[in-house]
């Protein structure tokens, strides 16, 4: 019976993150899932073919929703919102990031803390690795465009600032998963790092113009 069949499969993925949240990937046997959901090991094969599979089916909507905002965030029309904004026309983008980050902290905290903490022995214990190295070359992609277009702006001295600034980026997550943050503390600490974030691209993108205006005050 269909309706059967999507009630083990949904009491399964709902046993294996508890316990995943518990032991963590390595030390999490299918037969601890099969007995948390009251169901032959066999069973669970019916519906994964491996811990793996079962481990990665549990997180991958966090990292499609990763996949989704690194593009979202660095295409041609967030490049028209960055120019406004490090031009001081337009703060709508920090208030869009901190929703942002809102949504994903409420949706998939227990995922984040899958995929920081839990994942060793999994195919995705590096994933932050290396999401954080395709997210940098996306990033300076966007930049090269961005300065194209813009050649009045700076650039960071350095490109290894955007690796830089990913890691940063799941350290903060990782530091707010680990200490167990209320939602509004989470909400006061996002506005704080959005704010810091967005204020340091303005002041590294704006070299340039902030010399040029110093060497005429001279």
């Amino acid at each position: 019976m269909q309706i059967k069949k999507e009630y083990t499969c949904e009491q399964i993925v709902e046993v294996a993150k508890k316990v995943f949240l518990k032991n963590g990937y390595a030390k999490t046997s299918m037969r601890d899932i099969a007995k948390g959901a009251s169901i032959g090991v066999s069973n669970i094969y019916n519906y994964f073919k491996s811990k793996d599979e079962l481990f990665r089916h549990i997180v991958m909507p966090l990292i499609k929703e990763f996949e989704k905002i690194m593009y979202e965030h660095h295409n041609v029309n967030s490049s028209e919102q960055f120019f406004k904004y490090i031009n001081g026309e337009n703060d709508n983008m920090i208030t869009e990031h901190v929703q942002t980050y809102m949504r994903l902290f409420n949706k998939y905290r227990d995922e984040f803390e899958l995929i920081l903490y839990k994942a060793q022995g999994s195919s995705l214990e590096t994933f932050i690795d290396e999401y954080s190295e395709v997210c940098t070359r996306q990033v300076l992609i966007f930049m090269d465009n961005f300065k194209k277009m813009n050649p009045e702006f700076s650039d960071p001295h350095s490109t290894f600032t955007y690796h830089i600034h990913m890691v940063w980026m799941f350290n903060f997550i990782s530091e707010i998963i680990k200490h167990k943050l209320n939602p509004q503390d989470i909400k006061s600490v996002i506005e704080d790092y959005i704010q810091f974030e967005f204020n340091g691209w303005k002041a590294l993108m704006n070299q340039k113009n902030i010399k040029e205006n110093e060497n005429r005050k001279d």
